[in-house]
């Protein structure tokens, strides 16, 4: 019975098969779509984070940077001073020269680099 319904209308089920194939597999693709864009998206939202988190690290790699070479220059600043200090101390003459307090000549042999006497 099924199987005379089947022979007489092979040409229309087959063409119903074929259609539900093309539309199940239309509804599949759409279904992918959907799944990229959703995933594109989050991609998209991660980059973005990324980049800010990206900028902030950078601005404070700068600052820190700029901070270093501030204390860079203020340390070339002293040492110039100190050199200027102890050149002005090893360049005087024997009539500036006077007998100095111990805690002063410990102060200044430090500076120079030898230990401090322990008299």
């Amino acid at each position: 019975m099924i199987w005379d319904f089947v022979l007489k209308n092979w040409r229309w089920l087959g063409s119903f098969i074929a259609m539900a194939l093309v539309f199940g597999w239309i509804s599949w693709q759409d279904h992918q779509i959907i799944t990229l864009k959703r995933e594109l998206l989050s991609s998209q939202a991660s980059v973005a984070s990324y980049e800010a988190s990206l900028s902030i690290l950078q601005a404070d790699t700068q600052a820190k940077i700029k901070a270093l070479e501030e204390e860079r220059d203020r340390q070339i600043v002293r040492t110039q001073n100190m050199e200027r200090l102890l050149g002005r101390i090893e360049g005087a003459s024997d009539e500036q020269d006077a007998p100095v307090a111990p805690v002063l000549r410990d102060a200044i042999d430090r500076l120079y680099g030898n230990p401090s006497n322990p008299d």
